[in-house]
C-alpha cells in the first residue's frame, strides 16, 4: 500500500480495529470470535483494497514479454473495473499471460471465477472463434 502512497499510519491503524462477529445458522447464534483476517462484509475499505489488488496484477501482467500494437501503444492487457481481457499474437502467448495473471493474482488473494471466463480468437480474415485455454471450460 505503500506503494500507491498511503501513509503509514492510515495502514496501522485499520490493522488495529478487532472485529468480533458471530454467524446464525438456522437461527442458532453462534459464540462471537475474533475475525483475525479480512474486513466485515460492508466494510468501505473493502473495494478499495480490492482495487488496489488488482492494480498490481494488472501492472505485473503489462511487464511480461509479449503484446499486440494498437494504434501506437503496445498492448497485452486491457482493464475496466474487473473486466479484463488479455491479448496475445496467438494462443501460446494468451495462454502464457493468463497463466501468469491467474499466479499473480493468487499471490494477492484473488482468483478467476472460471464460470465468467471466456476466450474469444480473433484472426485478421476477422473469423470468429471459440476456444478452450488451459484447463478453462468455455461454455458455447
Amino acid at each position: 500500500m505503500k506503494e500507491f502512497k498511503i501513509r503509514t499510519k492510515l495502514i496501522c491503524v485499520k490493522r488495529l480495529q478487532k472485529t468480533r462477529s458471530e454467524v446464525r445458522i438456522e437461527g442458532t447464534l453462534s459464540s462471537v470470535f475474533e475475525n483475525k483476517t479480512g474486513l466485515k462484509q460492508g466494510d468501505p475499505l473493502s473495494p478499495i483494497l480490492f482495487n488496489l489488488a488488482l492494480q498490481k496484477v494488472i501492472q505485473s501482467i503489462k511487464m511480461v514479454p509479449g503484446s499486440v500494437k494498437i494504434g501506437k501503444e503496445q498492448l497485452n492487457i486491457l482493464a475496466y473495473v474487473d473486466d479484463i481481457t488479455l491479448i496475445g499474437k496467438n494462443k501460446i502467448e494468451v495462454r502464457k499471460l493468463f497463466v501468469e495473471m491467474e499466479n499473480i493474482a493468487r499471490m494477492f488473494g484473488l482468483r478467476i471465477n472460471q464460470e465468467k471466463t471466456k476466450c474469444v480468437i480473433v484472426e485478421r480474415k476477422n473469423n470468429l472463434k471459440k476456444n478452450k485455454i488451459g484447463h478453462l471450460k468455455i461454455k458455447n
